[in-house]
């Protein structure tokens, strides 16, 4: 099962958990507190964790085209989401 993780720093983790789970909560099967968040998509999980300024978030898929899917929607909505912050998601698989 392929899997990938990225640490982003932004000063507010919690928030964008939050944003993220709330947003696909319509569209996944989705879990979250402040500091844990996780959601299931038809093509993959995604788990985020909010530590002190910084988002850790760790991804499966069952393909590594799914994964690729996973990563970009992960991504491109939580830049989006934080727009008053100039985030980086740097993937790394493994």
């Amino acid at each position: 099962m392929p899997i990938t993780r990225a640490t982003v720093n932004t000063d507010n983790p919690s928030l964008n958990l939050k944003k993220l789970c709330r947003h696909f909560s319509h569209k996944a099967e989705t879990q979250f507190d402040d500091e844990r968040g996780e959601i299931q998509f038809p093509f993959g999980t995604v788990v985020l964790d909010a530590q002190p300024e910084e988002l850790i978030m760790q991804g499966h898929s069952d393909s590594e085209e799914e994964l690729e899917r996973l990563e970009g929607v992960i991504a491109s909505h939580l830049v989006r989401f934080a727009s008053k912050e100039s985030l980086v998601v740097e993937w790394q698989r493994g």
